[in-house]
């Protein structure tokens, strides 16, 4: 009996013990609305902080807790879309605690989501980089584009774009951020749907300096969104494609449409384009002869669409044609664009999609730049009022150049997220880019060109084909209640065969017959085959501690056919990255009106590969002579060349005001080191012909990039909305190995202590006068002070084309839910521009400044100390003697003709309707037949604020030109346009 009664006692109390623990628990309940309008929010998630539990709010947004430890707890709630918010409450054991939120919905800019890295997708309100977002849906809805790079113009910080002539498909150039790597051409790597495309300029014979662009090919139209990946803190898991920044761009899809629902769409634009600004006559005797040459251009754009959605389908298909003459004779485009794309989810664990396009562009260009038979060129150097220099006009207008071009686009991708294993997500995305390129140019006979009077005809073809495949799996998880992670593995592979031929044939023996296969010479032929693979293997972990703080650390592993793998080198190369964020909005202490304050921190590295043959010791071609063909060195390479590195530091500031103000800041330091730099060889090598790279280089960079969104009015029927961003950014050559690198006609360098690409010649300060005041000629400075002026040693920096400080504005207004009014502007500032044009015009003797001031100075017989219309030593003639100095265009006095080339441009204005209810009235169908009904207005490039006295402060003869040395030369370059459209999108 006495060994019973313990035993019943410890019974009694195990089935006391949970009453008792229960007594010291307690309940939560309250309900989650929405703050504006009372709305219940069913789904939102309410959590114990420290325990881990919680429950989700039902159907009239209420919800219940039960098993609260008692004592003081933590709540938190959140929901999509809207603010999280936490509350601190006090449980009583056995309690019932009531506690209501009211949830402000989260701005748009916050919620927004971005594409921060291979295979990860965050909101702005999580990213630890700053990524640039443009909505090209929106741009073209209320504007017309004709190429891409307009989308970016002043809408993207750390980042220029422009096109280097006026051209018709012509080059556009990127310069993003610091613009630091020696070995890359300074263009990012961009990706349409998954696929990598081609982003070349191609030349082919030349007709000027510019190329064509691969990006030219592209529909603005089609497009919904671009984000831009600037450095290697936000680039680092593409490693050696990332070194000049990744531009991911999404196509339009069906996503939009209803279910079960098809819609067809037209659209149609019409307008007329004419040249940005004429020259000027004070510095061109035959000024107005050349600005008679450019015409009105007609603009014409046709495009029609069809969409749909399914319970487990949408899909779209587009097809746009757009007809762009240019502002001067034989200059014209057509582009004809085919565009599909579908999304197929058979299962909530499978997603598929398909993405194509098919392109057919035709360009024709003129011959501009430098060359003799350009309608600019030979215009701008006449003597007469409407002459032509070097032939006659009618046989320019002979000189044809015509690029056809077809291209195919597409990828395939799917993903799997087993509902096994939560939180387990695959990915596979296979992408292609395959494109022709065929260029014929003619000169035909009996053109009055000395050396091509009796024709000539080039044929020049280009073939590529490249094709990238990503693979990477990615699993989220819960370490504890409050810190989540997630784990990512991935393959990314890319091969690229490019093959180009050209034949060239002189003397046809008729004008009417062209073939080539008539020509009495042969002149030239030749083929050259460019074949590379690349693979890289990454991997990444986060960690968020109580939607927070989070953490991003990440590695990339690159193999290249470009890096050999000598005795000394490495056939692979390793690039970390990692990204951190501490999202002070979520701390109690921080003022409710502050609903974004985030700080984040970012270092990461990529680098830019050799060049093909640079790591190949000696590369041997055919050579013909008279024992028959044999083989000639035709390069030499280091086959210990390693790839270079680029690494960069960033931090930055989010700040966010009542959902109706943003502002972001973003500081970066970059610093690139074993750039390659081609040195002489020993003379006792025998390759004296030719240099040998190495890795010597060293540049670093900084600069601080900004933007501000303010929405000043939010009301039911108005809207107005204001955004800016300014961008200061600095770059300077630390190491060449003790040597230089220059651009064509040496005026751009690369050199130690200078940002790259700058103006470098000898530096022209007035005029000099003997004793009696006549004039001896331009006073040049003496900058080693050895009482001799050379170009070796007296040579300084006199510009640098690339701005120091740029930025951009936009305003959008809305008005009686109908009315759009949308603008957006650019500036640059802090950087100068070489006038060739003018050069040569005053080297020619049409410069009629420097006409008249030659009849001062020197009079009908050329003697300055006879003197001309004014004596030596008056003012006039003194004047007239620094008129002359500064005009001087002796090669080594080029900086007389850098002028300062800062401009605030009008990029756009225009003006839309929305029609559709007035139309659906009208109808009076009592079916909602007419899905889009919009008109709009809109012009390009209305205004430009300069000093500079050409017509284009952002033409460059040499076109986007390899590893953007030469830029910021305007040497008869055909500037921009201005264009006015009206467009009808209608939509069932």
């Amino acid at each position: 009996m006495k060994r019973l009664i313990p035993s019943v006692v410890f019974g009694l109390a195990l089935l006391l013990l949970p009453g008792l623990a229960w007594a010291q628990q307690g309940t939560v309940t309250g309900t989650v609305t929405e703050a504006e309008t009372g709305s219940p929010l069913p789904g939102a998630t309410v959590q114990i902080v420290d325990e881990g539990s919680g429950a989700a709010s039902d159907a009239e947004g209420q919800y219940r807790i039960t098993g609260v430890p008692a004592g003081e707890q933590t709540l938190r709630v959140s929901f999509v879309g809207y603010q999280a918010q936490k509350r601190t409450v006090n449980v009583q054991a056995g309690g019932t605690v009531r506690v209501n939120f009211e949830l402000k919905v989260a701005s748009e800019e916050l919620s927004e989501v971005v594409v921060t890295g291979l295979a990860q997708e965050q909101t702005q309100a999580e990213a630890s980089v700053d990524v640039t977002s443009i909505d090209a849906a929106e741009l073209t809805e209320n504007g017309d584009f004709q190429s891409v790079e307009q989308l970016f113009q002043g809408s993207t910080p750390g980042v220029t774009v422009s096109k280097t002539s006026g051209n018709v498909g012509g080059t556009i150039r990127f310069n993003v951020r610091s613009g630091v790597s020696l070995n890359s051409d300074g263009q990012p790597v961009v990706y349409i749907d998954g696929t990598r495309i081609d982003n070349s300029e191609v030349t082919g014979f030349g007709a000027g300096g510019q190329g064509t662009s691969a990006l030219a090919d592209l529909d603005p139209n089609n497009i919904e969104s671009i984000e831009v990946l600037k450095g290697p803190s936000a680039t680092a898991l593409y490693g050696t494609d990332g070194a000049d920044g990744v531009v991911l761009i999404t196509t339009k899809s069906g996503t939009g449409v209803a279910d079960n629902t098809v819609e067809v769409g037209y659209s149609g634009t019409f307008g007329q384009s004419e040249v940005i600004e004429e020259y000027d006559s004070e510095t061109f005797v035959n000024a107005t002869g050349t600005n008679d040459l450019f015409r009105t251009a007609d603009v014409r754009e046709h495009s029609v669409s069809v969409s749909g959605r399914t319970d487990a389908v949408n899909y779209s298909a587009t097809y746009t044609n757009r007809q762009n003459d240019g502002i001067i004779p034989n200059n014209t485009g057509e582009r004809n664009n085919v565009q599909a794309q579908a999304e197929v989810n058979p299962t909530d664990e499978w997603q598929f999609g398909i993405s194509s396009n098919f392109t057919t562009n035709e360009y024709s260009r003129p011959g501009n730049d430098n060359l003799l038979f350009g309608f600019i060129t030979s215009s701008l150097l006449s003597s007469t009022e409407g002459g032509s220099l070097f032939g006659p006009l009618e046989d320019i207008r002979g000189f044809n150049d015509d690029f056809r071009i077809q291209r195919f686009t597409g990828s395939v991708s799917t993903s799997y997220s087993p509902e096994a294993v939560t939180g387990l997500q695959l990915q596979l995305s296979v992408g292609g880019d395959a494109s022709s390129r065929r260029q014929d140019q003619l000169l035909p006979r009996g053109n009055s060109f000395s050396d091509e009077s009796s024709g000539e005809k080039d044929i020049f073809t280009r073939e590529n084909r490249q094709f990238n495949g990503d693979l990477n799996a990615r699993y989220g998880y819960d370490i504890t209640p409050n810190l989540s992670a997630s784990s990512t593995v991935g393959l990314q592979l890319f091969t690229e065969s490019t093959q180009t031929s050209n034949l060239s044939g002189i003397g046809f023996g008729s004008a009417a017959v062209t073939d080539i296969g008539t020509v009495e010479t042969l002149d030239a032929i030749g083929e050259d085959v460019f074949n590379r693979r690349s693979g890289g293997v990454f991997g990444r972990q986060t960690f968020t501690y109580d939607e927070t703080y989070s953490l991003n650390l990440s590695l990339r592993r690159d193999v290249s056919t470009q890096i050999r793998g000598g005795e000394n080198s490495t056939f692979e190369a390793f690039y970390p990255g990692i990204r951190g964020n501490v999202r002070l909005a979520q701390f109690d202490f921080i003022p409710d009106y502050l609903t974004q304050f985030k700080v984040r921190a970012a270092f990461g590295q990529t680098g830019a590969l050799p060049g093909v043959l640079d790591t190949q010791e000696l590369r041997l071609g055919g050579a013909q002579s008279g024992f028959g063909t044999g083989g000639d060195i035709q390069s030499v390479g280091n086959p210990d060349l390693e790839s270079e590195t680029v690494s960069e530091i960033t931090g930055g500031i989010d700040l966010g005001v009542n959902n109706r103000y943003s502002l972001s800041v973003t500081y970066y330091n970059t610093t690139t080191n074993n750039s390659i730099v081609n040195f002489a060889p020993a003379p006792s090598t025998g390759l004296g012909n030719f240099t040998v790279p190495r890795n010597v280089g060293e540049i670093a960079g900084q600069g601080v990039e900004t933007g501000i969104d303010l929405t000043l009015l939010d009301r039911e029927n108005a809207r107005i909305q204001f955004g800016a961003n300014y961008s200061y950014r600095y770059a300077e050559v630390k190491d060449l190995g003790g040597q230089s690198i220059s651009g064509v006609f040496d005026r751009n360098f690369v050199r130690e202590g200078s940002a790259p690409s700058v103006f470098f010649g000898l530096e022209v300060d007035g005029a000099e006068f003997t004793e009696n005041g006549v004039y001896t000629g331009p006073n040049v400075i003496d900058q080693n002070g050895d009482g001799q002026i050379t170009q070796g040693s007296d040579r300084t920096v006199l510009g640098d084309p690339t701005p120091d400080h740029f930025g951009g504005f936009d305003l959008n207004i809305q008005l009686f839910e109908n009315l759009t009014l949308s603008g957006r502007a650019e500036y640059q500032l802090g950087h100068q521009v070489f006038f060739g044009s003018r050069e040569f015009a005053t080297s020619f003797g049409v410069n009629p400044t420097r006409n008249e001031a030659s009849a001062v100075v020197f009079g009908e017989d050329g003697d300055a100390a006879t003197g001309g219309t004014a004596q030596p030593g008056t003012p006039e003639y003194r004047e007239a003697a620094r008129t002359l100095a500064s005009t001087n265009t002796a090669d080594r006095f080029f900086g007389n003709f850098l002028e300062d080339a800062d401009f605030l441009r009008l990029r756009e204005v225009a003006v839309a309707y929305d029609f559709t209810g007035l139309a659906e009235r009208l109808l009076d169908s009592g079916v909602p037949v007419v899905r889009e009904f919009r008109v709009r207005l809109s012009g390009q490039n209305l205004l430009t604020v300069t000093d500079y006295s050409g017509p284009d402060p952002q033409v460059n003869f040499d076109g986007r030109s390899g590893q953007a040395i030469t830029a910021g030369q305007d040497f008869f370059t055909l500037p921009s346009s201005r264009s006015f459209t009206a467009a009808i999108s209608v939509g069932f």
